[in-house]
């Protein structure tokens, strides 16, 4: 399967006013419709800010962006794992991972990881073959393309 690197980069708004920065893939219908990926691994990163806007400060930003390219180095070099979406704001990352196998998506988070320090994340499996989350994301950030 070919993997469309097409990005989306929605600035939103929480039911609280609260920024809200949104970045998903449009184009992974060829991944959900393979059946393969019916598992989610959400990886979260907790983060404290003076801003009143709950953003992230900058240097913690560029941590998170180096954190996210070696995740994507080393979970979709063979699209073992797709990350899906990412949302920022609220105090937190999130990064959704869609993934054929949470023990060797896990395995290869630790290897990515492993040249970090310690960090302030948490990571959670689902359930999700309906891929309803991603899905979600589109409905609710997606522009209607007719």
């Amino acid at each position: 399967m070919i993997l469309d690197d097409t990005w989306v980069s929605v600035e939103a708004v929480s039911d609280e006013d609260i920024p809200l920065l949104v970045r998903y893939r449009p184009n992974l219908t060829n991944f959900f419709e393979s059946g393969a990926y019916f598992q989610r691994m959400d990886v979260t990163w907790r983060y404290d800010t003076f801003d009143p806007s709950l953003l992230p400060p900058a240097d913690e930003m560029l941590l998170m962006e180096q954190v996210e390219d070696a995740l994507v180095d080393l979970l979709e070099d063979d699209h073992q794992s797709i990350l899906a979406f990412v949302f920022t704001g609220e105090n937190e990352r999130w990064w959704a991972w869609y993934t054929t196998d949470i023990e060797v998506a896990g395995d290869r988070l630790n290897d990515a990881l492993s040249e970090f320090d310690e960090l302030p994340i948490n990571i959670t499996v689902i359930d999700d073959p309906d891929w309803e989350e991603y899905f979600g994301v589109m409905e609710d950030f997606g522009e209607d393309v007719g």
